[in-house]
């Protein structure tokens, strides 16, 4: 019984890194509707979140999608509650790219890649500081 139960979780395992990892393959490749659906599904069953960061770039640069900011936003911000701070800082910089500036909607993306000194999110506050 305790090896049937070591198989299932190393199959579950394997299983969850080939639709994220195909999907990276995907979007490496350009193939962005191919990565999407593989995304949509590492995200919602496998609940691998660095998918959601993935989505959200996918909506705010027109990858295989049409630009959706309001999208994105909400890929990123999902992404960033879960960990992914650089996540956070793309949802600050989407929120530029729709016109807001204002600080107070800003910092939640952006005062852990601060704290971080993640060097993407020095270069959304650098945009945001010459707006």
């Amino acid at each position: 019984m305790k090896y049937f139960i070591l198989l299932f979780i190393f199959f579950t395992v394997l299983v969850q890194a080939n639709s994220f990892g195909d999907g990276m393959r995907a979007y490496r490749k350009g193939d962005y509707n191919k990565a999407k659906v593989l995304f949509e599904m590492a995200l919602e069953k496998e609940k691998i979140y660095t998918a959601s960061h993935l989505l959200g770039k996918m909506y705010l640069d027109g990858n295989g999608v049409d630009v959706d900011i309001n999208r994105a936003i909400k890929y990123f911000k999902f992404a960033h509650k879960f960990g992914n701070i650089t996540a956070g800082c793309y949802a600050s910089l989407s929120y530029m790219k729709k016109g807001v500036y204002d600080w107070g909607i800003l910092e939640d993306g952006l005062a852990r890649g601060l704290k971080n000194n993640t060097a993407f999110c020095l270069k959304v506050v650098d945009k945001w500081q010459n707006q």
